[in-house]
């Protein structure tokens, strides 16, 4: 028996350099009365020029960025760049089908922004009577004479806010000349317009003038709202808080009743300082006024808002009454400074000026009898950009509508947050961050109200899928097969509202670097440790023993360390059968692999730690019989091979069974449907090598497999790998080229379950949709590589490799590494 062992200790000096991409290449009332305090401010605009040419072409019903819907209407409002609202306007937000109550002074009907607005009218006061006033301004009970009016226009200009229609086109335009009209936030919305000022009110002068309103009256006003079906409440009024609960159990009704209601926050806020006879004062307005303080209250139901108002730079503005400790949580600031409206012709607001004369422009009134515009102040106009963005929530989501405090949530929840260092004057405390008792939630920021929140996800019939699952990077054989074929895109998701919004997968594919597809370049720090560890060889007649330990890094200190794992290989010959048995390595095979790049899942070769056995039969001297198995960390392979040898060439023709329980040919394809990914695949292979004339050795490879998916719906999957190689002697060493395609799939279609509509009533819709799982590139690869020896006692290893549309997407950036490997005995 001869016994022979090989044993050697290297010293290894390995220099591995990867890089990627193309270098190696060489996403009364609030405002104005009912002891809101602090009077709105109005300004009269300009008279309109001479009349403009002919309307432009309706506006084109598809969707496009929010920048095109920011026309010259659209600024001119002042509040709606403010807010974001084209954001809304991008996802097809109008407002329309959704009722608006603004309880107020009244409506004009015939105004031209709010021409097909005012579906309802109500007066509460024109059929019953109520608490007003008489000539002389001296209280009475009374109905409403005819001749009442407010001559402020108040309600007027608080149904413009929300509903005023949009007249412009689809292009911005350069034209900032107001009198040419302005557009509501909910341009669609329809309003329902209740009259509840007490009769004769708005006519009062001296201390006391300006609308205001009784309890008695609101709380008729409210349930008239609520049994025309409203579904948003806007109350621009305020007053002093009092004992009688009557208002407020209206409201908390109206709530209770499916409605939300917005009531602006108040004007009363004054700082701390002296009365007319010196006497100090202290400040007023730190919270919300009557009814808007219950907005925090429990039985509010989380339907009731307060709104606080900012001017154009965002800052609080000084009139505006803070959000206070108890309703901090529901308050939330609009823009409620200089914002231009609808309100009636300058003759009924200005009686006393002039008609003006041609080319005057000031301190006069136009000819015209038209409602007209006005720039105007107070947070009575910050109320209705509050109670617009609800309509516009209900309208664009569905689901909303029944849970109607989620829409409100909604706008709580993404506000901009308020900070500021500065003392408050009115509070004596600062806006800190997060939910405070100056600014509450913050500004209203429809940008984040109308896009995704939370968690986000796909409902494919089964289970909810998270986005991020869904549109996770495919990978392995299946590349970008959902980009590819459109599967994914224009399906609607879920936010952790349950709110649907379309899916743009192209865009979000095209974000997605290929890089991140899979680690694909091979571990160069655990190829070094494996160059650098040690080799034993044992053999005794027809029994061949080999085994490789990596480099350790053992701590002394730390008996129970682990150790890497060894490879190692048996081989026994026996008559014309040989068997072999490993852990490590790979499969004895003809066609050549790229070294340089991991192919996942199951590839031609087992990683460190796969166990392997393989029986090979003769049949005289040219005929030759594999039958093989391997396993490793979820993942087995078995098969045969026919073939023959000959002394210039072999080829072998055979099939394997192959079966993955951790992806989808390398990939993930099922885990986005809410399975598991796995693969079952039937592989047929045809390889050979053969010398061609002295000195080079040509090698080739091909497979064809079939495949099942477990889990989903799918037909007809075929895949395909090749690989092409030659080799020759060269110098002190040996060169071989490669090129290579890893698994790619060919053919074959999935069955999707898929979201593609909300129905009226906020359910998913759900569609078969057919998809096609084929890539749009093919990878293929190329490795040059060269093993020398350098004088007696070095030898080394240098390789290169290029991977074109790597993971099989087309015009992805090329990707490369570079292995340098020099060693010695020692």
């Amino acid at each position: 028996m001869q016994l022979r062992q090989d044993r050697s200790r290297r010293l290894k000096i390995v220099l591995a350099l990867a890089l990627a991409g193309p270098a190696l290449a060489a996403l009364g009332a609030c405002a104005s009365g009912g002891g809101g305090g602090g009077g709105s401010t109005v300004t009269p605009l300009p008279p309109p020029p001479p009349p403009p040419p002919p309307p432009p072409p309706a506006f084109p019903p598809s969707i496009a960025e929010p920048s095109a819907f920011e026309t010259r209407e659209y600024n001119a409002t002042i509040g709606l760049p403010i807010v974001g609202a084209s954001s809304a306007y991008a996802i097809g937000a109008t407002g329309a089908g959704i009722k608006v109550a603004v309880i107020d002074t009244g409506t004009i009907t015939d105004h031209p922004d709010l021409e097909g607005a005012i579906v309802q009218t109500f007066d509460v006061c024109a059929d019953t009577i109520c608490s007003g006033y008489d000539a002389n301004g001296d209280p009475a009970t009374m109905m409403r004479q005819s001749d009442d009016m407010d001559s402020g226009g108040h309600g007027t200009m608080v149904s413009g806010v929300v509903a005023a229609r949009r007249q412009d086109d689809y292009t911005t335009s350069v034209d900032n000349n107001i009198s040419n009209g302005i557009q509501g936030i909910a341009f669609e919305s329809s309003i329902v317009s209740i009259r509840a000022d007490s009769p004769g009110s708005c006519a009062r002068t001296g201390e006391d003038e300006g609308c205001n309103f009784s309890d008695s009256a609101l709380v008729r006003a409210i349930q008239y709202a609520v049994d025309q079906g409203v579904s948003v409440i806007n109350m621009s009024l305020g007053g002093e808080i009092d004992a009688n609960q009557d208002l407020e159990n209206a409201v908390r009704s109206a709530a209770a009743a499916g409605v939300l209601v917005v009531i602006s926050a108040g004007n009363e806020a004054e700082p701390a300082g002296t009365d007319a006879n010196g006497n100090p004062t202290d400040a007023v307005g730190a919270s919300p006024g009557e009814p808007a303080y219950i907005a925090g209250e429990a039985n509010s139901l989380g339907r009731v808002v307060a709104v606080g108002s900012i001017d154009s730079s965002r800052l609080i503005s000084d009139f505006s009454n803070r959000a206070g400790n108890a309703a901090k949580s529901y308050y939330i600031l609009a823009p409620g400074e200089g914002i231009v409206t609808t309100g009636p012709d300058d003759n009924i607001v200005f009686p006393d000026n002039p008609t003006c004369a041609p080319g005057q422009t000031s301190d006069c009134n136009d000819a015209d009898t038209e409602g007209d515009y006005y720039r105007v102040s107070g947070t009575s106009f910050s109320a209705p950009y509050v109670a617009g963005a609800l309509a516009l929530l209900l309208q664009t989501f569905p689901n909303l509508k029944s849970n109607p405090e989620l829409a409100l949530q909604i706008l709580l929840d993404t506000a901009d947050d308020y900070v500021s260092t500065d003392i408050d004057a009115i509070t004596g405390t600062t806006a800190g961050v997060g939910v405070d008792d100056v600014s509450g939630v913050g500004i209203m920021n429809l940008v984040e109200a109308f896009s995704p929140q939370g968690q986000q996800t796909l409902d494919f019939g089964v289970e909810k899928v998270s986005l991020a699952a869904a549109l996770a990077p495919s990978g392995g054989a299946f590349g970008d097969w959902a980009s590819n074929s459109g599967a994914l895109n224009g399906l609607v998701f879920q936010d952790k509202y349950q709110r649907g919004f379309v899916l743009d997968a192209d865009a979000v594919s095209r974000r997605i670097p290929a890089s991140v597809m899979s680690n694909r370049v091979v571990n160069f720090e655990t190829r070094a440790d494996w160059a650098a560890g040690e080799t034993h060889a044992v053999q005794a007649g027809n029994l061949a023993f080999s085994w490789t330990q990596a480099r350790l890094y053992d701590d002394p200190t730390a008996p129970y360390q682990e150790d890497p794992q060894s490879t190692f290989q048996m081989r026994y010959s026996f008559g014309a059968n040989e068997v072999e048995v490993g852990r490590g390595g790979s499969l004895t095979k003809l066609a050549p692999d790229i070294s340089l790049l991991n192919e996942p899942g199951v590839g031609n070769a087992f990683s460190t730690g796969g166990s392997w056995a393989k029986l090979s039969h003769r049949w005289g001297k040219d005929l030759v019989m594999d039958v093989f198995s391997a396993e490793q960390a979820g993942r087995s392979q078995s098969g045969f091979k026919f073939g023959k040898d000959k002394p210039r060439w072999s080829y072998r023709f055979g099939a394997s069974f192959v079966s993955d329980e951790t992806s989808a040919l390398g990939g993930t394809l099922q885990q986005r449907f809410g399975a598991e990914d796995k693969t079952q695949m039937t592989a047929w292979s045809l390889e050979s090598a053969w010398l061609a004339g002295q000195r080079w050795t040509v090698s080739s490879g091909m497979e064809l497999a079939s495949v099942e998916l477990p889990g989903v719906n799918v037909s007809d999957v075929w895949t395909s790998r090749w690989s092409v190689g030659a080799s020759r002697a060269a110098g002190p060493g040996r060169l071989s080229l490669i090129m290579a395609q890893p698994w790619r799939a060919e053919q074959g279609t999935i069955v999707i379950y898929a979201p593609v509509a909300m129905d009226a009533n906020g359910a998913l819709v759900h569609q078969v949709i057919d998809a096609g799982l084929m890539p749009s590139g093919r990878q293929v690869d190329f490795e040059t590589r060269y093993g020398f020896r350098f004088g007696e006692d070095w030898d080394g290893e240098m390789s290169a490799v290029v991977s074109t549309s790597p993971n099989h997407i087309a015009g992805a950036s090329e990707e490369g590494a570079l292995w340098f490997r020099l060693s010695t005995d020692w």
